[in-house]
């Protein structure tokens, strides 16, 4: 976003009874209207705080507060739990500042509490067909990058009019390999009308730059003694992908298993890696990959699970003692919980909600 002269006056001068908002190591600052979020104002502002649902759904505007006090709109625990919150994690847009604030956030401010988080420039090295409508984009960084899986990151497109200002927020896609690397992989699934995809798919894009943030998040798998349910839904296979691969490497893992949610068998994708990981999970335990389909044809000759995972989870294992993991689409996290509630431990259950400009519509209206 421009930050030409009329910016800057609205960014430095505070009216009377508002607050103002900085950001760690960056010039300039912002205020805060009484009763709005922190990242209404910084978006009303060209203060590029990352973000992309705006309702608390997504976590990517997560960052921390550095000094003042900001009163929270809703439970966050789903993103930030009680010992982040005690360092001053919090969401922008469900805070609400209730004195001057200086904030910390990622990709503006330096360091983070791990001290991972990268600002770095890349290449595009390849994008490979996964299935229709999802590829494999894999990234070469300037920079090493050590990263959780689970974990996401942020990709710009410099040079390009919006994507340049426009963060787009993919997880990896694959495990880290124990040391930082150059080389990291993101499923992309395309979305209509959505600016990223669209120019992704448009042509070859081998060779063409990007810039990337992260990593970012705190999805990934706890070792909390207990069998493992992953649901997964279109490219929210990619999460769960990484943090399978990461459990395979362990000297044991838990039984666990994957319900995989597609609509049709041609949506299905990276079942042969499933496989590996299948053929050599680690231990006594055992890993059971499970496709779901909700709009197969009757008369296709498919023998696997129709319907939705909801209808199945009680059949492969115990509600209640079982540690959940869903990534994909709101929809499917939201009719997933539902189904928990009451049933499973609120601090077994983990779930990052996929997002994309297909839901945004509802989310910010």
């Amino acid at each position: 976003m421009n930050d030409g002269d009329n910016t800057t006056t609205e960014r430095d001068s505070v009216p009377p009874g508002a607050f103002r908002l900085e950001i760690a190591d960056c010039a300039g600052s912002g205020w805060l209207r009484p009763g709005e979020s922190v990242l209404k104002a910084a978006v009303r502002q060209g203060i590029r705080i990352p973000h992309l649902c705006m309702t608390g759904e997504c976590g990517s505007c997560r960052c921390r507060l550095v000094r003042g006090k900001v009163r929270l709109k809703r439970d966050i625990s789903s993103h930030v739990d009680a010992a982040a919150l005690q360092k001053g994690h919090l969401l922008a847009c469900q805070s609400e500042a209730q004195s001057d604030i200086l904030l910390a956030v990622p990709g503006l401010s330096r360091g983070t509490e791990t001290g991972a988080l990268i600002n770095t420039g890349g290449r595009i090295k390849s994008v490979t067909e996964l299935n229709h409508d999802i590829r494999l984009l894999t990234v070469e960084l300037d920079e090493a990058i050590a990263y959780r899986a689970g974990q996401y990151a942020q990709l710009c497109v410099p040079g390009h009019p919006s994507l340049e200002s426009a963060p787009r927020c993919y997880s990896f896609s694959s495990a880290s390999q124990g040391e930082p690397q150059t080389e990291v992989q993101f499923h992309v699934r395309r979305v209509p009308g959505g600016q990223f995809t669209e120019w992704l798919f448009a042509e070859d894009r081998a060779g063409h730059a990007l810039d990337l943030t992260g990593p970012l998040g705190d999805f990934g798998f706890r070792d909390d003694g207990r069998a493992v349910v992953c649901v997964a839904g279109g490219s929210g296979l990619a999460p769960v992908k990484a943090m399978l691969e990461h459990m395979s490497q362990l000297p044991v893992a838990p039984d666990t298993t994957l319900f995989f949610a597609a609509r049709s068998q041609r949506d299905l994708y990276c079942m042969d890696e499933l496989a590996r990981l299948q053929r050599h999970w680690p231990g006594a335990g055992r890993l059971l990959v499970l496709p779901v389909l909700s709009s197969e044809a009757a008369d296709s000759g498919w023998e696997g699970l129709r319907g939705f995972c909801t209808e199945h989870l009680e059949r492969f294992c115990s509600l209640a003692d079982t540690s959940f993991y869903l990534c994909g689409p709101p929809p499917m996290i939201d009719a997933t919980l539902e189904k928990l509630d009451g049933k499973t431990p609120a601090h077994c259950i983990h779930y990052d909600r996929f997002f994309d400009r297909s839901h945004l519509a509802e989310a910010t209206a």
